[in-house]
């Protein structure tokens, strides 16, 4: 339920005026177990069935069909006795006749396509996982950027298509992008394609799909990584199906993914059933290319619109060039939206 705050103090004081404005958000926690061969360990964490955050939002009709907008979302941290959080949005926008203008820090449309969710959750993909080598690099401007600004057209019979460009964000010297997206009745497919200069890959290491063949990487920046997304969905009705194909190249990597998924409501339960199958390649420049299969399986009940239990587990597979790991992952959790 979307609960509304009028301000009223130096606002009105100053401009004679109230602005409203909407407060929503979530909360998600639950119990985590993570297994590396014989290592396991345990934990306490969120952000697995929805993000933790608070966002505030606002939009005044400014007439002749205009609309202004703005919203910003915090990250909340979830970690006992550490509070603080990031910012995961904050940006301006401008509608009408011509589409939408959005200026700020934003999700990238590359980003936004690779997080369908086959049952309709909030805000997290169950395939985001298995598309991470798409996004990680050095930080997660891949993911949100600083300085962006963002087009959306009006829809034409059903199509939609977008601009991206972000400036000096970070270390990279800038980011431009631009896709289109199509639907109709039950399909929709999205694609979206985005290059970056001058971006890090120091930490590019730690992501489990590039496993031990992260050890070839040179530390410093690349040239130009590009990204590049296609997503496709379908409701049958008694199920929804996704597919995502998602790659990123550079001067040093060459990374593609491959991810299906299905979630199927269980009729006349509150219960929803989701499993998505992954298949990735990883290439070092110099070394071995290393692949990488995956699944996962998801477990939701709704207790209402807003609050849902969930219990999702997932196993990663590497070949010998990636180490010959397995690693396995559970959570069990409740979430909470308002």
């Amino acid at each position: 339920m979307k609960k509304t705050l009028v301000a009223v103090a130096a606002m009105a004081a100053v401009t004679g005026a109230m602005a409203q404005v909407t407060i929503t958000g979530g909360i998600d926690y639950g119990f985590q177990t993570y297994t590396t061969g014989s290592t396991k360990t345990h934990s306490v964490g969120g952000d697995t069935n929805q993000f933790n955050n608070v966002a505030f939002s606002s939009s005044e009709d400014l007439g002749n069909g205009m609309k202004a907008s703005a919203r910003y979302d915090l990250g909340l941290d979830y970690a006992a006795g550490t509070g603080g959080g990031f910012t995961r949005e904050a940006h301006v926008d401008l509608s009408g006749a011509f589409g939408t203008v959005s200026a700020g820090r934003q999700y990238s449309p590359v980003f936004l396509a690779a997080t369908v969710d086959p049952i309709g959750l909030p805000a997290l993909s169950i395939g985001q996982e298995a598309l991470n080598t798409i996004f990680l690099t050095q930080s997660n401007r891949d993911v949100r950027a600083n300085g962006s600004t963002a087009y959306v057209s009006p829809s034409f019979s059903g199509f939609n298509f977008n601009l991206f460009t972000a400036i000096a964000n970070g270390t990279v010297e800038y980011t431009t992008g631009y896709g289109a997206s199509y639907a109709t009745g039950p399909f929709s497919l999205n694609y979206q394609t985005q290059s970056s200069k001058g971006e890090g890959v120091a930490d590019y290491a730690n992501d489990a799909i590039a496993g031990g063949n992260s050890a070839g990487f040179t530390a410093g920046t690349t040239a130009t990584t590009k990204r590049q997304i296609v997503a496709a969905k379908y409701d049958l009705g008694f199920a929804n199906l996704v597919y995502i194909n998602g790659s990123a190249k550079n001067d040093q990597i060459s990374v593609t993914t491959n991810y299906f998924a299905a979630g199927v409501p269980v009729t006349g339960t509150n219960l929803s059933l989701a499993a998505g199958l992954s298949k990735g390649t990883d290439t070092v420049t110099g070394s071995t290319a290393s692949s990488t299969t995956g699944s996962i399986y998801k477990v939701n009940y709704a207790f209402s619109k807003r609050t849902n239990a969930y219990f999702i587990y997932g196993s990663d597979k590497a070949d010998s060039n990636g180490a010959g790991r397995t690693t396995t992952s559970s959570s069990i959790g409740l979430s909470h939206n308002f």
